[in-house]
């Protein structure tokens, strides 16, 4: 799982960087794509540049002289901007201008020619579940890698060696996950773990998710389900994943459906609107447009906000009743885009997890 690792390493070069949150009427270097990957021994052309004045209007920036944190991971030419890929590993790219006066900065990720990659490292499963991990494999190298796991049969899950196909058998846990891949010369790796849990009343649960893009983040939250009964209509859904920091949420992701699932099944989640997700009008959980979701980070006093696109989906695999509630268990695909890049296909961040949560039934009706 040194996946973890790299991924505290980004959080470092993100939060040293700000969130590429500039203030208020202070000029600002915009580099496209901000994140960007290639193998090792690659080479990636020069960030494109924009320099914005303390008025907010473009301007010509200058001279731009490029450096790097890491010249292990990578090189850049300081004056053509043009860059090197080194050794596997995440690095930032510092563009500075105006004298140095004003800095803009990208991340790049340098893979290996062959990278195997558990997109859900951390799975959660009930009783009875089963779930195929995905995966996502990276190659250099032309020619088809073959795709295997370790098998895995015991009292917990099983594994398919072929497939990756995970069934859950009895509470307990954590058991390995092996994702392998072969493409000669190379043979890859890469590590997971999945448990198998059984709530026995609306409290516990688990979740985990991994977001991969310009915010990297691989953990495990607490995870809840409301049903919202409301009068004079169907009640609504809502899933809510959390991490906190005493008492503050420090990040979350929401999944909202417009009716309560009834059963296992796939629910698609549509997009949501900037606008309608800052409305101080419509209630996005007792009267939601559409099924929708959005996620939130708190990052040295800054917010990171992102709202979901199409694609999204909640599969639900089993609805268990317990003293109080319910128990739901399964996994989801939510993809969304950063607030502040809306238009930047680079603000896009994939979330997938998996869970383990109790669902309760709200007290007051929605109005």
């Amino acid at each position: 799982m040194t996946r973890i690792h790299v991924l505290a390493a980004f959080s470092v070069i993100l939060a040293a960087c700000s969130l590429d949150v500039a203030p208020l009427h202070s000029p600002k270097l915009v580099l496209t794509p901000v994140l960007d990957s290639v193998f090792v021994g690659g080479l990636l052309v020069k960030r494109q540049v924009t320099f914005f004045d303390d008025h907010g209007n473009t301007a010509n920036p200058g001279a731009v002289t490029w450096s790097t944190t890491d010249t292990s991971v990578i090189s850049v030419d300081a004056t053509t901007g043009r860059i090197t890929g080194h050794g596997a590993g995440i690095a930032a790219l510092f563009a500075d201008a105006q004298n140095g006066t004003v800095q803009g900065f990208a991340v790049i990720v340098v893979s290996p020619t062959l990278k195997a990659t558990l997109l859900v490292d951390s799975i959660m499963m009930m009783p009875g579940d089963t779930f195929r991990v995905p995966v996502e494999v990276l190659h250099q190298a032309p020619g088809a890698p073959t795709v295997w796991f370790t098998p895995v049969a015991n009292a917990t899950a099983t594994v398919d060696s072929a497939t990756g196909l995970i069934t859950a058998n009895a509470v307990g846990g954590p058991v390995a996950v092996t994702l392998h891949a072969a493409l000669a010369p190379d043979t890859v790796t890469d590590g997971g773990t999945v448990e198998v849990l059984q709530l026995t009343d609306t409290l516990g649960g688990s979740a985990y998710y991994t977001i991969f893009g310009s915010a990297q983040r691989a953990r495990r939250v607490a995870v809840r389900g409301s049903i919202y009964p409301r009068n004079g209509g169907a009640p609504t859904f809502r899933l809510r994943f959390t991490t906190l920091s005493g008492a503050i949420t420090t990040e979350e992701a929401d999944m909202v459906l417009r009716t309560p699932p009834a059963g296992s099944g796939v629910f698609p989640v549509d997009s949501l609107g900037v606008q309608e997700s800052a409305s101080q009008t419509l209630d996005p959980y007792c009267s939601p447009p559409r099924d929708w979701g959005q996620w939130f980070t708190l990052l040295q006093g800054a917010r990171l906000d992102a709202v979901s696109r199409l694609g999204g989906s909640i599969a639900i695999t089993q609805i268990a009743v317990v003293p109080n509630g319910l128990a739901v268990s399964g996994h989801f695909y939510l993809p969304v885009q950063r607030t502040d890049r809306l238009d930047d296909p680079t603000g896009v961040l994939p979330i997938r997890g998996s869970f383990v949560a109790p669902v309760i039934t709200a007290a007051a009706n929605c109005h």
